[in-house]
C-alpha cells in the first residue's frame, strides 16, 4: 500500500490521474467514491465525489498535496479500489478482516506491453490445492508444462471476474455453472472469492457427464470447499427454484450455450460470462441473397455463421436488459474458441427493450434462420415486452 500510495501521489503531481472509483462499501452508507481531476479558479483540485445509499451526492476540491493519502485512507472503508493513471493502473481488493490484494500495478510508459504473468491473481509461484487436485500444479506448487495455457486461461477468467464484483451483491455469492466439465473454472472462482476477498460463496455446477460430476464432487470435498455441490441432470429441471448471482458456462457446445444463456435470463442473473463453441446450428439454415459471394464458400460461411450467432445471442440479452460486451478470453494463438461473452443486468427501458427485440426479429427473417435462443425465449420476452 505504501508503494501504492507513492505511484498515486507521483501522479497526481504530475497530473496524470484519470479516475479512482471506491466500490463495495462495508457499512453500506455510501454506494460509490469517485475520485477525477477538475479546475477550480484556474488550480487544478482532485474532485471528490460520493454517492450514498439514500441518493444524495457530497463533492469536495482536495488539494494535490495530500490527496492519494486521503484517497487510500478513505478505501480502507470499501472493498474494492480501482485506479486508473495515465501511467499506471491497479485494483485494490479488500475484506473485512482488512486483508489487502493489490491484483496489479502496471505500467504504461512507452507502450511497453507487459507480460500477463505481472497481472496474474494466481501466482504461478504459489502453490494450490485446488490447482493440485486439479493436475494443473504438482504436489510441489510447479504448473504442469502441458497445463500451462490452462493456468492462463484460469487467471484471465480471474481477471475478467474481478472486474465484474461491483455488479454482484456485496455480501453472500451463488454462482452456477452450467454445462461445467471438469469445472476447472468454477474451483477457481470459489477460491477467489472464499480466500482472496474472503466473501462466502455458493457455486452449483450442473452437468450430464456422471462420472465427471462425481470426480469433480471427490475432489471438492478432499480440499475443503464445502460450498460447491455438483448435480448431475438436465439444467432445465435440477436448477434450484432461485436466482443465481453469477452464471458461468465454458465452451458449452454449440445450442448448450443458447440453453445456459436462456435460462440465465429467465432466471434473472445478475451477471452471465459465457464463453462459446461450436457454433454449427445458423451454417445449415442461413440462406441471404445478399449475402451468397461468403456463403459459397463452405470455411466463409461457417466462420459467418459462428459470428452471427454470438451477435444473435448478444442481441437477445440486450433485449433481456443486459449490457454487454464481448472479450478476448484467451490468446487466439492457444484455441481459436477465445470469445467471452460478458453480460451485467442493469436498467434498460422497456421501449429499447422492445426495439432491440423487434430488430433482432427482423434480422432472423432476412437471414431465414431460427436461432436455439429464439426459441427458447420467444415466450419469455413476448410476455415482458
Amino acid at each position: 500500500m505504501q508503494k501504492l500510495k507513492q505511484k498515486l501521489d507521483d501522479s497526481i503531481k504530475i497530473g496524470a490521474l484519470q479516475k479512482i472509483t471506491l466500490s463495495g462499501c462495508f457499512d453500506g452508507s455510501v454506494k460509490k467514491a469517485t475520485y477525477t481531476v477538475k479546475t477550480k479558479k484556474d488550480t487544478p483540485y482532485v474532485f471528490e465525489e460520493k454517492f450514498t445509499k439514500d441518493g444524495k451526492a457530497y463533492h469536495a476540491y482536495l488539494p494535490y498535496e495530500g490527496a492519494a493519502e486521503h484517497i487510500l485512507s478513505s478505501s480502507g472503508g470499501y472493498k474494492q479500489t480501482d485506479v486508473s493513471c495515465a501511467d499506471f493502473s491497479a485494483v485494490v481488493l479488500r475484506s473485512k478482516k482488512g486483508a489487502v490484494h493489490i491484483k496489479y500495478l502496471q505500467a504504461k510508459q512507452n507502450n511497453v506491453k507487459q507480460t500477463d504473468d505481472k497481472n496474474y491473481i494466481l501466482s504461478p509461484d504459489k502453490k494450490y490445492d485446488f490447482l493440485t487436485a486439479l493436475k494443473i500444479q504438482d504436489v510441489n506448487g510447479r504448473v504442469h508444462d502441458k497445463r500451462q495455457s490452462k493456468f492462463r486461461q484460469i487467471n484471465r477468467f480471474l481477471q475478467i471476474v474481478s472486474d465484474i464484483t461491483p455488479s454482484l451483491p456485496e455480501d453472500d455469492i451463488t454462482v452456477w455453472d452450467l454445462c461445467c466439465g471438469k469445472s476447472y473454472l468454477s474451483f477457481a472462482v470459489y477460491y477467489y472469492f472464499r480466500y482472496v476477498l474472503d466473501r462466502e460463496i455458493k457455486i452449483v455446477c450442473v452437468d450430464r457427464k456422471e462420472d465427471v460430476i462425481k470426480e469433480c464432487g471427490d475432489i471438492a470435498k478432499s480440499i475443503g470447499f464445502d460450498g460447491m455441490e455438483f448435480i448431475c441432470g438436465d439444467i432445465f429441471k435440477c436448477l434450484p427454484n432461485t436466482s443465481p448471482d453469477l452464471v458461468l458456462s465454458l465452451h458449452a457446445c454449440d445450442t448448450a450455450t443458447d440453453m445456459v444463456l436462456s435460462e440465465a435470463i429467465k432466471r434473472g442473473a445478475k451477471v452471465i460470462l459465457s464463453s462459446p463453441c461450436c457454433q454449427h446450428e445458423l451454417s445449415t439454415q442461413i440462406k441471404c441473397d445478399g449475402l451468397n459471394f461468403v456463403l459459397k464458400e463452405p470455411l466463409l460461411k461457417q466462420k459467418l455463421s459462428s459470428i452471427f450467432t454470438d451477435a444473435l445471442r448478444c442481441k437477445l440479452l440486450h433485449a433481456g436488459g443486459y449490457r454487454v460486451t464481448v472479450l478476448e478470453f484467451i490468446d487466439p494463438d492457444e484455441t481459436p474458441k477465445n470469445l467471452m461473452i460478458r453480460a451485467e443486468k442493469t436498467y434498460v427501458p422497456k421501449n429499447i427493450r422492445k426495439s432491440e427485440y423487434e430488430e433482432y426479429n427482423a434480422i432472423c427473417k432476412t437471414l431465414n434462420v431460427e436461432p436455439a435462443m429464439k426459441k427458447l425465449l420467444d415466450v419469455y420476452l413476448s410476455d415482458l415486452l
